[in-house]
């Protein structure tokens, strides 16, 4: 019975896989990069020999914001992996699961005190044993007087023209603690690279509007008083055309002329104001009709 539960009390911790090994553990170290915080990029690849899919666990800062989860193709390109949260002992544990050996975390973490006298700290844990390790660091633009602890190697340049620093940190231990100590210079607290604005809306041209819009007005104007007009000119030469019609068919027929009626003498401009012919109306000085061209009487 001894036996038996020492037996159990051996197995389920038998079971547990054990933890992957890192052959690199890189992190780049980018102060007031794009955000007045420190933005930090972490990357590993796991050993030869893991087995997939494997479960990966990092710590990072308790009050840092993880930006990305990802891994990098064979382009360079990253793509976004799923993960999720967890409380550590003075840290967040970000838990993720891969099928292939590397992994990018990016995280910001708001730990630099107010200028012009910038500084900051931040302990780096190695997730895993890693056969090899390694740091660098990027100065913010427009700074100056630079220190670190421990002591880093200059590196160069930026692709803004900002000076870069490396420090190579040899194997390490799970759970291994890099403290980094940062100061440095910088009077404003914008950061190295100014994000993007959103896009303005699209809004009408007003100006040019404002230009050409009296004229298409004017133009639309008088188009439209031209077919007003020939509408109303053919629509009376339409009942000119049908009155004179309907009387020459009245003569056709043998109907009498319209004449002047017989009540009393008539005056000489009543009786001769309007056409006997047709009934249009004359002109003080016509002397045949207008319409049916019959003489004036």
């Amino acid at each position: 019975m001894v036996l038996l539960g020492l037996a159990s009390a051996v197995l389920p911790a038998a079971a547990q896989p054990a933890p992957p090994v890192l052959s690199t553990w890189d992190t780049q170290v980018w102060p007031e990069y794009d955000q007045p915080s420190v933005l930090v990029i972490t990357s590993g690849s796991l050993a030869a020999g893991t087995a997939f899919p494997q479960q990966v666990r990092v710590p990072i800062p308790a009050d840092a914001v993880v930006h990305a989860v990802a891994y990098p193709e064979a382009n360079g390109n990253l793509l976004s992996l799923a993960w999720t949260s967890e409380p550590g002992a003075n840290s967040q544990i970000v838990v993720f699961d891969l099928d292939q050996p590397r992994f990018v975390v990016e995280y910001y973490a708001d730990i630099l005190s107010p200028p012009p006298s910038r500084s900051f700290e931040l302990d780096l844990i190695a997730p895993y044993a890693a056969q090899q390790a390694s740091l660098a660091l990027r100065q913010p633009s427009r700074s100056s007087d630079l220190q670190t602890t421990p002591a880093m190697v200059a590196g160069g340049m930026d692709a803004l023209g900002n000076p870069t620093y490396t420090l190579e940190l040899g194997a390490q231990t799970a759970g291994q603690i890099t403290p980094l100590q940062v100061s440095y210079t910088k009077a404003d607290a914008q950061p190295s690279v100014s994000s993007a604005p959103a896009a303005p809306a699209a809004v009408a041209d007003t100006s040019s509007e404002a230009a050409w819009w009296p004229w298409v007005a004017g133009v639309a104007a008088a188009v439209l008083a031209g077919a007003l007009t020939l509408y109303l000119v053919q629509r009376r030469r339409s009942s000119v055309g049908s009155r004179q019609a309907r009387r020459r068919e009245a003569r056709k027929q043998g109907a009498p002329p319209v004449r002047q009626p017989s009540g009393g003498a008539a005056t000489g401009a009543t009786a001769t104001k309007f056409c006997v012919q047709c009934g249009q109306k004359f002109e003080a000085n016509d002397k045949f009709c207008r319409s049916c061209g019959a003489p004036r009487r």
